[in-house]
């Protein structure tokens, strides 16, 4: 069983928190796949932590390379059609990480918008993110 550190949360209320370099990587990816009509997708690389609110996860890199995604908290994907997690994205993340907990980011590439997603016990569910610096 992997030990999770102990750390209290910068932002009451976040379970997904992400430097802006994640962010602006997420969005370039995006951009680029749009520009060629498809779809980008990869691994949130980081680690858990918990504090009295429960567990929470920070994502310090991405990848789209399978044997780099030891240190994945979760998926991402970019869509030409929204950005709302769909059953194929939970079944992407289960087959990955089973049925614990883990995180999703869907990119709109139409929109330029991002939504972010517990995926706990094969479910989906919208959860507060934050941008922070220093990561």
């Amino acid at each position: 069983m992997v030990q999770i550190e102990e750390v209290n949360r910068t932002v009451p209320g976040a379970e997904l928190f992400f430097g802006e370099s994640v962010a602006q990587y997420l969005a370039d990816l995006s951009d680029e796949a749009y520009s060629e009509e498809k779809e980008a997708a990869g691994f949130l690389l980081g680690r858990f932590y918990r504090d009295a609110r429960g567990t929470y996860a920070v994502v310090s890199g991405v990848t789209q390379d399978v044997a780099k995604a030891g240190s994945a908290v979760g998926i991402f994907r970019s869509s030409l059609s929204g950005g709302d997690a769909t059953q194929e994205d939970v079944r992407r993340a289960v087959s990955v990480f089973g049925y614990t907990r883990s995180y999703l980011i869907v990119i709109d590439a139409v929109q330029g918008a991002m939504g972010m997603y517990l995926i706990d016990n094969g479910v989906a569910r919208k959860v507060l993110s934050a941008m922070v610096e220093n990561l």
